[in-house]
């Protein structure tokens, strides 16, 4: 049975490889859906090159039906989406944009007020290169507002900016205005992210474009407003202003959720300059080591998902193992693991699809690697796939969402975790967990200050952990870890900036004639390496 939360739609002959994706959001506009369709039709943007993609937010006025025939009578080929329900203008343009396949991305009032021409114009900007993002702006020097809004409504909007403005949410004078293109790859990022389905969507794609360092261009336009405005202005406004106050609260208290990243190419580089003599990567490799050796690792084969640069991989050689093979997803990565020690077992593969046969290996490490993987319990039951059961597990993730900075979104990461949200998944993926504690308690309350202080105006740019080079530094750094480690014998900290977790797959009966066949899954990872 089909989810009634989703879309349904028809759709019409659509490029099959389109240049650009035009989105419409309708909710409401039976009365004058045509108008928009004929002119969309009647303009250059009617090509092979152009997907159509007009969303229906749940009206009851027939407007989808009076869209589909409209588009029949003027010739438009377009995809007509129907959302179930009402749910604002920013969830119409979520499910138009990613349901669009255009290598330009771009959304525009169903009123037309920005202009085709200003359509052409944003698409331009797209493809010179020179911009990720482009919002049309009534507020850039050399627009024309040649039909301009009725008064009260127009300082509505300028108020509304001005509390944006205060509340650090935007640098633009008008983030309203509805046209705005972007590439494929923004558009993506973007809207996955989207959180927000009513009016201020504009606010947080923005405010997120911002926080990922898009290049953003403003474009001047000629407007013209339309009367039968959709905008109810004290219940849409009240909407707005409230839903401004929810994506500063959350830019305060948590990051936000951006899907689709990965860790960049240079930090790869940076990991393999600093790891094996770096205080954050040496403290976390001896506290992994110490608690393998407690939990008695078995002499067959161990696998390092996520191995990075390969430092880690080359640690857990010195366990009483037949093998250690380091998997990571990245190609840059393993080359690195490779050019630091050629002796070691290395293959490029994802942690939720590993070339390893199940129940083959006795031992499975993957130290800051589950927060990158969007979905963590696909991830968990593939480790435990792969391990012989009652065989240790060990994780290390970060803590606390509201110590996300721009750190975490350098690397890649989902998520933080906690203690009990760490147990959760790994329970809901069929482990037993031994252990799972907090460390690195020291750098909560340094953590707290370069993050949630005005002291973070100090600390921008690239990773914090890696900042610490200096030798005398990276020494005094490393000393409070070891300090931390051997009180933490005696006494678990209650808090700390990263979790570690040391669970087992449960015994089980194994099927006759299963073997451990750690050969030659060491002679593919050879060969794919």
């Amino acid at each position: 049975m089909a989810d009634p939360r989703e879309p349904t739609g028809s759709v019409g002959r659509q490029p099959a490889s389109p240049r650009w994706s035009l989105i419409v959001p309708m909710y409401q506009e039976a009365s004058r859906i045509e108008g928009t369709i004929a002119a969309l039709s009647q303009s250059r943007l009617n090509s092979a090159d152009v997907e159509f993609v007009l969303v229906d937010d749940g009206s009851d006025d027939d407007t989808a039906q009076v869209a589909r025939a409209a588009c029949a009578r003027h010739g438009l080929s377009a995809a007509v989406i129907q959302l179930p329900a009402n749910r604002g203008k920013g969830a119409a343009v979520r499910a138009g944009v990613l349901a669009s396949h255009g290598g330009v991305v771009v959304f525009t009032d169903a009123d037309l007020s920005s202009g085709i021409e200003a359509i052409k114009q944003s698409i331009e900007l797209i493809e010179s290169g020179r911009s990720d993002v482009v919002l049309a702006s009534r507020a850039a020097p050399g627009s024309l507002l040649a039909v301009r809004q009725p008064r009260p409504r127009e300082l509505a909007g300028k108020a509304f900016n001005l509390v944006l403005r205060a509340l650090r949410l935007t640098v633009w004078r008008d983030t309203q205005c509805g046209l705005k293109a972007f590439t494929r790859d923004a558009a993506r990022l973007l809207f996955e992210a989207l959180t927000i389905e009513g009016f201020a969507f504009d606010v947080e794609l923005l405010y997120l474009a911002r926080r990922l360092r898009l290049r953003i261009a403003e474009l001047p336009i000629e407007w013209h407003h339309v009367e039968e405005s959709r905008v109810r202005p004290l219940r849409d406004g009240a909407a707005m202003l409230r839903d401004a106050l929810r994506i500063r609260l959350r830019a305060l208290m948590r990051a936000p959720r951006i899907p689709g990243t990965a860790m960049r190419e240079e930090t790869y580089e940076a990991m393999a300059r600093l790891e094996r003599e770096h205080w954050w990567f040496r403290a976390k490799r001896e506290l992994a080591l110490e608690h393998l050796q407690q939990a008695g690792v078995g002499a067959g084969a161990a696998v390092d998902v996520g191995c990075g640069t390969g430092e880690m991989a080359r640690t857990m050689s010195s366990l009483d193992l037949r093998t250690v093979i380091g998997i990571d997803p990245s190609p840059t990565a393993i080359s690195l693991a490779r050019r630091n020690d050629s002796a070691l077992t290395l293959v490029v593969a994802s942690g939720t699809a590993l070339p390893l046969r199940e129940a083959s290996h006795h031992c499975l490490v993957s130290l800051d690697v589950l927060e990158h993987i969007d979905d963590d319990r696909s991830a968990l039951e593939e480790f435990a796939r792969v391990l012989v059961p009652g065989s240790p597990l060990l994780l290390t993730v970060p803590a606390y969402q509201w110590a996300w900075s721009d750190h975490d979104t350098v690397l890649g990461h989902r998520r933080r975790y906690s203690v009990r949200a760490l147990r959760e998944r790994c329970a809901a993926a069929g482990l037993t967990v031994e252990k799972c504690f907090y460390f690195h308690c020291w750098l909560v309350p340094l953590a707290f200050l370069v993050r949630k202080t005005p002291l973070r105006l100090f600390f921008r740019g690239s990773a914090e952990q890696m900042s610490y080079t200096h030798p005398l530094v990276n020494a005094t750094l490393y000393a409070f870890t070891r300090g931390e480690r051997l009180l933490s014998r005696l006494i678990r900290p209650p808090f700390g900036l990263s979790i570690m977790l040391l669970a087992r797959v449960p015994p089980q009966t194994l099927a006759l004639g299963l073997e451990e066949e750690t050969a030659p899954v060491e002679q593919a990872a050879r060969a794919a390496g």
